[in-house]
């Protein structure tokens, strides 16, 4: 189960490139440099929302450590993307860590921290509605 949730990484990745991509190419030039990255981080935020809810649905995680295991996972390898993206385009420590300062009005910080949590909440919010649905079956069947 790990393993396909290592591969799917691979597709978050996809929808960042696409999101930085429209960033670049659509609204950048009207808003400005700092306001697309605001925006951009937005609306990754909301698409790795969606695809973890579906990968989390697709495959159901079977535990809290479980989760937690996959977050890990996916935080690490995106650190490491993107660290060592910055670094093979020649980019400084301190240039790649401004990008996580919030007094700067940075918000990418949210985004690995979404890559963490997000598939502990995603199974957390299916193992309540689970349980939901479990008992209500259960009370409409006595």
């Amino acid at each position: 189960m790990i393993l396909k949730y290592v591969l799917a990484w691979f597709g978050m990745m996809m929808l960042a490139i696409l999101n930085g991509t429209v960033r670049d190419f659509v609204y950048k030039p009207y808003v400005g440099d700092l306001a697309a990255h605001q925006i951009s981080t937005v609306i990754l935020l909301l698409l790795f929302a969606g695809y973890i809810w579906w990968l989390t649905t697709k495959w159901p995680l079977t535990s809290a450590g479980q989760a937690w295991t996959v977050g890990i996972i996916w935080f690490l390898m995106t650190e490491a993307f993107e660290f060592g993206l910055g670094l093979r385009r020649g980019m400084t420590w301190e240039e790649m860590l401004y990008t996580y300062n919030l007094l700067e009005g940075q918000l990418w910080i949210f985004i690995p921290v979404w890559v963490l949590v997000g598939p502990y909440l995603c199974f957390r919010i299916h193992a309540r509605n689970s349980s939901k649905n479990t008992s209500t079956k259960t009370s409409a069947s006595a």
